[in-house]
């Protein structure tokens, strides 16, 4: 991939993640309205973030354009490694796409000489809650706070789970 390219790779990116997301989520993605935010794999490695300290820090970042967004990949293109694309939010007005990108200059010393010449890779990811692992479809927005059927869901599989770990130390 030229860096030219890399527009094109990020909306090829999306497609990708509205039919993961459309297969794994009962709600709908809005197309209408898409912007991005950029995150360095960085900011989160070495802090314990929980989900609230992970949403304050994406919060409270500004979202962009495609454009802008892909502008300030290619500042870094020849340091990205890997770059991954979440939903970070879906509203009926649109959504935001986290862009997490890690880069080359991050890895060991003798894995970056392998691949420190190979373009940057685009990986279309869903983050998906405990209670869903097995199957079944689930909101979205659950990492952005979820709603009452996430809060839901995830009573209904903490209680079994803490029933079976009780269980296990009876026996």
């Amino acid at each position: 991939m030229l860096q030219k390219d890399l527009e094109y790779e990020i909306q090829d990116t999306v497609k990708a993640l509205f039919i993961l997301a459309g297969k794994n989520c009962w709600n709908k993605i809005s197309s209408n309205n898409i912007v991005f935010i950029l995150s360095d794999f960085n900011e989160f490695e070495g802090v314990d973030l929980g989900l609230r300290k992970y949403r304050r820090i994406n919060n409270s970042k500004l979202p962009v354009t495609l454009g802008e967004a892909a502008g300030m990949l290619r500042r870094k293109y020849h340091d990205l490694y890997d770059v991954n694309l979440y939903i970070f939010r879906s509203l009926k007005k649109g959504t935001i796409i986290e862009i997490q990108y890690y880069r080359k200059s991050s890895l060991k010393p003798d894995y970056f000489e392998l691949v420190k010449d190979n373009p940057p890779m685009f990986h279309a990811k869903v983050a998906v809650p405990a209670y869903a692992l097995e199957g079944g479809k689930f909101d979205v927005n659950w990492k952005s706070g979820g709603g009452l059927h996430h809060a839901w869901k995830t009573f209904l599989f903490r209680s079994f789970w803490y029933k079976v770990r009780r269980k296990k130390g009876k026996e």
